[in-house]
């Protein structure tokens, strides 16, 4: 992964996803997998540094808690930010690449209905949207489960490209240490995200797919999660970020949706992030309809083709 810029610039990370899909475990897996104390004796030429005390002790109790109890962290109760330098080491010694914020976000707060959750939609640069694998292949009614997340995305997705900004979608298929992901297995998966994928094509959104799988092992007695590939999908997206050169002033998805309209300026804020949220709540809707549309010509007027699964080589998990 080549992250070329040495601009200290900071990106805000939004996470969508269900409560126990695995938001925190990814977090946590990515910090340990890119971590130097990890790997003492094979230095990272990349890795995570956390900005303050606090976010440091919020990771060492997720860590402490799986080391101690052998079993994943409880689902996040509050939002939480973590604030992370990425660091590099080069020739010259240790550059800082960028900053970004991360919110580990509770399931049910992951609603555009959410003033918090607003507030996180319009100050971000990228997004993280974690779903099930193993829930896609078990259970029948997941995909159902899901159709408000994909709205969510697809929403944002339309403003952005509405409006011209950077902006990436890592979509984070976690749990699939549960599967074994056989060509049938990721051929089943594919089938379930088509409509997520068709729907973000459809307005050019930038994104990628990345395979999850964070198990926890024990050695020597002592459990702990057994993180490789884990940071992918963050490395990616701060890579896609790290590399642009247009971004607006502020760099957010508040500003340049403001920037673009007719009297954006003279509007007062609270304006402005109504009229947003009109917006994201109104293509919501409209993409759940195109939703149910796509669903039904796909289960009448188009006979169902096998098809080969697409290519994704990160494989390790929320």
């Amino acid at each position: 992964m080549s992250l070329l810029s040495s601009h200290q610039k900071i990106f805000s990370l939004l996470s969508i996803g269900q409560r126990g899909v695995g938001k925190t475990v990814f977090l946590a897996g990515s910090y340990a997998e890119l971590h130097p104390d990890s790997q003492a004796q094979n230095p990272q030429n990349l890795w995570f540094d956390c900005q303050d005390s606090e976010v440091q002790a919020n990771i060492e109790k997720i860590k402490n808690h799986v080391a101690r109890t052998g079993l994943y962290p409880p689902a996040t109760i509050k939002i939480t930010s973590f604030d992370f330098s990425l660091k590099r080491q080069s020739l010259w010694g240790v550059k800082t690449v960028c900053r970004f914020r991360w919110w580990d976000i509770p399931g049910e707060s992951c609603n555009i209905r959410n003033p918090d959750f607003q507030e996180m939609v319009l100050a971000s640069n990228g997004c993280c949207v974690f779903l099930n694998a193993n829930a896609f292949v078990q259970d029948k009614d997941y995909s159902l489960f899901v159709e408000d997340i994909y709205n969510q995305v697809v929403a944002i997705a339309s403003l952005v490209s509405q409006h011209d900004l950077k902006y990436a979608f890592a979509l984070i298929l976690t749990k699939c240490d549960l599967l074994e992901l056989s060509p049938i297995t990721l051929l089943q998966i594919e089938e379930k995200l088509q409509p997520l994928l068709t729907r973000l094509d459809a307005v050019k959104a930038q994104h990628q797919k990345f395979y999850s799988a964070i198990p926890i092992v024990s050695l020597e007695g002592v459990a702990s999660f057994n993180a490789r590939g884990a940071a992918a999908p963050l490395l990616w997206l701060l890579a896609q970020l790290n590399h642009s050169r247009h971004f607006p002033s502020r760099q957010d998805l508040a500003s340049g949706f403001s920037q673009n309209l007719f009297i954006g300026q003279m509007l007062p804020p609270t304006v402005r992030r109504y009229i947003l949220i009109l917006s994201l709540t109104s293509i919501g809707m409209l993409g759940a309809i195109a939703s149910l549309f796509f669903a039904f010509g796909a289960s009448t007027l188009i006979p169902e083709q096998p098809q080969n699964p697409t290519q994704q080589s990160n494989v390790d998990r929320p």
